[in-house]
């Protein structure tokens, strides 16, 4: 039986697909095609020879024979592009592997003598495709937002210091304005409560020391949780070296504070208290609202990090009772080194930078203009899709669940799933180690976060994960967090290793 015949522009088309796919820039044979097709070892030396010219032109001169072959139109255009999918993937791997390779390990080379994760999972990955799992940790600019700091540079907005008494600078500090307008949409507030830094842990330093530096002469109370940022942490730890007095708070199972327990906390000298909106590593949304109105009744300063939260969640810190909160603009898809501060009007802090009085004296410093109006699309943006963004990562978030429960039905989730902000999800795999299945899904291509290090000489678990009671030592802790690329392919991609993976380093315990 004869092959059969392809005929007109579809035999061209697919022979012309084929012969690209080997690296050719003609057309291959018909033979050459369906033996190709019928003949998986004939495939094979046909891949592996394309670095190879001479042994490629002789299996294209002597292809396997096609007597017995019959393929039809389909039949041939499915195999085509089955193989131009392959080398798709492939090609992929090899750039991932090409541009990160040397960095799988810099960990260990840091620190030799540390001690070392657990050995990760060697995978095949036929259908290797590079997926972004951690947007709680940052975020890539998104092409609306890159497109505006392109015309920055290419002049659009001005070159001339916005502090410059000059046409030009005025100019500028037009568009600035503009930015601050935006953003103070966005919480309903007005511009003159908005104020840009260089990052969220500049405005959460700002925040807390620029208020607790006003009662330096008679000192006072502040109040935290034990389940903050880091920002905000060492800030009330370096307080403490300065003779002010701080309460941390505990929080619940699910990372929560409290609104009690800010209450009983609160004494006559307290000037402020500092809790976050949403927990950077479980997701955890806090009761603001409730903790502002107790704040308030006290007169009583109220410092929300609201670096996680923002434009995720509704926030409006008039209503909520919020004199002092910080973002930041790779939290959203703006480019680092960019972040703000909302203080409420009439509220005066002492500055952290001094100079030349810019932000109304709240912050000195030459304005980084071009991420300034960056960061106000990118806040324009994700405030008016944030309720459509919610209900999909809410999708994606319940099909990555249920998909879990047949991957690994002991997994535990950390934080609470109800009060939680949508993109974000912490699980616990029971019997594994966190570094080990880190590395193993990183060198498939999927970036994620663990919740503590292996590679120091003392292993230091979360302190989030501490504060909430979880057992670090039996479940080992992953982070992962959607984003605006996230699809349902990408997370079956993840469901579909991640079986594998935790078998293999199972094995490796």
């Amino acid at each position: 039986m004869k092959s059969a015949t392809i005929t007109g522009s579809k035999q061209t088309d697919q022979k012309l697909k084929f012969g690209r796919f080997l690296g050719l820039n003609n057309p291959v044979s018909s033979e050459v095609l369906y033996a190709a097709a019928a003949n998986p070892e004939y495939l094979h030396n046909l891949i592996v020879s394309k670095n190879n010219h001479e042994f490629m032109n002789h299996l294209l001169e002597n292809p396997a024979g096609t007597d017995a072959v019959n393929f039809s139109e389909q039949e041939i255009e499915k195999f085509v592009a089955e193989q131009e999918r392959k080398l798709f993937h492939l090609e992929q791997k090899q750039a991932y592997e090409k541009r990160y390779g040397i960095f799988f390990e810099m960990e260990q080379k840091k620190d030799p003598e540390a001690e070392p994760c657990k050995p990760w999972a060697p995978l095949k990955t036929p259908d290797f495709r590079e997926v972004y799992l951690d947007h709680n940790a940052t975020t890539p600019v998104r092409p609306e937002v890159g497109r505006i700091l392109a015309e920055y540079y290419n002049g659009k907005y001005g070159y001339d210091n916005p502090s410059s008494n000059t046409a030009q600078g005025y100019f500028t500090t037009a568009f600035i304005n503009e930015a601050r307008r935006r953003i103070a949409n966005c919480l309903s507030a007005v511009p003159e409560e908005i104020f840009f830094t260089a990052s969220g842990t500049e405005a959460n330093n700002l925040a807390i020391k620029g208020a607790a530096f006003k009662y330096l002469n008679k000192k006072g109370h502040l109040i935290t949780s034990k389940a903050e940022h880091p920002s905000v942490l060492r800030v009330m730890e370096y307080l403490e070296t300065l003779d002010f007095s701080v309460t941390y708070l505990d929080v619940d199972q699910y990372g929560m504070v409290s609104p009690d327990s800010v209450q009983r906390a609160i004494r006559q000298d307290t000037v402020l208290v500092s809790v976050m909106a949403a927990n950077n590593e479980i997701g955890t949304i806090n009761p603001i609202s409730k903790i502002g109105r107790i704040c308030k009744k006290h007169n009583i300063l109220f410092m929300v990090d609201a670096i996680q939260a923002f434009a995720k969640i509704p926030l409006n810190p008039k209503d909520m009772g919020i004199s002092l909160l910080s973002f930041s603009g790779h939290k959203i898809y703006a480019p680092k080194g960019i972040g703000g501060l909302y203080i409420e009007k009439d509220l005066s802090l002492v500055p952290q930078i001094h100079g030349g009085g810019q932000e109304s004296g709240r912050r000195s410093g030459t304005e980084n203009v071009g991420a300034i109006l960056a960061f106000a699309r990118a806040a324009e943006l994700a405030h008016s899709e944030m309720a459509k963004e919610t209900a999909r990562l809410l999708e994606l978030r319940s099909f990555f669940l249920e998909g879990l429960k047949n991957v690994e039905p002991g997994y535990i989730v950390n934080g609470s799933l109800e009060h939680r902000i949508a993109n974000n999800l912490s699980i616990g795999f029971p019997g594994v180690d966190s570094g080990a299945l880190l590395r193993s899904l990183n060198r498939i291509g999927i970036s994620v976060s663990a919740g503590s290090a292996c590679s120091s000489k003392k292993i230091n678990n979360s302190h989030v994960l501490k504060a909430i009671g979880a057992d670090t030592k039996k479940y080992a802790t992953i982070r992962f967090s959607f984003g605006l690329q996230t699809q349902k392919e990408d997370l079956s991609y993840l469901l579909k290793y991640l079986s594998k993976i935790l078998h293999l380093i199972g094995k490796n315990k």
